[in-house]
C-alpha cells in the first residue's frame, strides 16, 4: 500500500476516512469533533487488515461518537449566542488579557501572535514567542485564562513535567482540573 486517503463507508458506524501513512508505525482510530472517524494506517497493513480492525472496535468508536457528539453541540451553542465572536476584538482581548496576567505573575514573552489554529489552543516557542487561537475567546473566562498562564509557564519551563504543574497549580490553583474541562471544548478547535 502506498501513502493515500479515502472514505469507506462501514455499516453501524458511517463514513470513516482511511489514510495510509508511511509515518504510522501502528493503526490508530481517533473520533474527531467535526471530522468524523479517522484511521492511520502503516503501510505495512492491508486495507482489509485495517478495516476489519475498525469493525472490531465498532463499541469503542460508536462511545467516542457519543461523547463528541455532545462536545460539538457545546460548540455550536457556543458559536450561536448573540454577538459571541468578532475575530477582531477577540484578538485584541486576549492580547490584553495576556498581558495583565504576565505582569500579575511577573512572567514575561517576547512577543504575541493571535492566529485561527486547527490544532491547539496556544504554543510558546524556545524564543518567549507565544501564539494563541483566537478561538480562545469563546472559552469561558477561567478556562481561557488556564491557557494563557499555561503558555506564560512555559517561558520558564519548556516542557509538562513535574516542574511545569507544580508552577501552574501555584499560579491557577485546581489546573490540572480546570485542563480536562478545556477538554469538552476541543471540537472548537476544528471550526473553521
Amino acid at each position: 500500500m502506498r501513502e493515500k486517503s479515502f472514505d469507506l463507508h462501514l455499516e453501524g458506524i458511517g463514513t470513516v476516512c482511511f489514510h495510509s501513512s508511511s509515518r504510522a508505525r501502528r493503526l490508530s482510530i481517533a473520533v474527531v469533533p467535526f471530522r468524523g472517524v479517522r484511521v492511520s494506517v502503516p503501510l505495512t497493513m492491508s486495507l482489509t487488515r485495517a478495516e476489519q480492525t475498525v469493525r472490531s472496535r465498532k463499541l469503542w468508536i460508536s462511545k467516542h461518537q457519543e461523547r463528541v457528539q455532545k462536545i460539538e453541540k457545546k460548540c455550536r451553542e457556543l458559536l450561536l449566542r448573540p454577538g459571541s465572536f468578532d475575530p477582531d476584538e477577540a484578538r485584541e482581548s486576549l492580547i490584553s488579557r495576556l498581558q495583565q496576567l504576565a505582569e500579575k505573575h511577573g512572567l514575561g514573552y517576547s512577543r504575541v501572535a493571535v492566529r485561527r489554529q486547527r490544532t491547539r489552543w496556544g504554543s510558546c516557542s524556545a524564543a518567549n514567542a507565544i501564539s494563541l487561537n483566537v478561538k480562545l475567546a469563546l472559552l469561558p473566562d477561567e478556562l481561557r485564562d488556564l491557557v494563557l498562564v499555561h503558555e506564560l509557564v512555559h517561558t520558564k519551563v519548556k516542557n509538562h513535567g513535574r516542574n511545569f504543574w507544580q508552577l501552574l497549580e501555584k499560579l491557577v490553583p485546581g489546573a490540572r482540573d480546570l485542563d480536562r474541562q478545556l477538554k469538552t471544548y476541543s471540537g472548537l478547535l476544528f471550526l473553521p
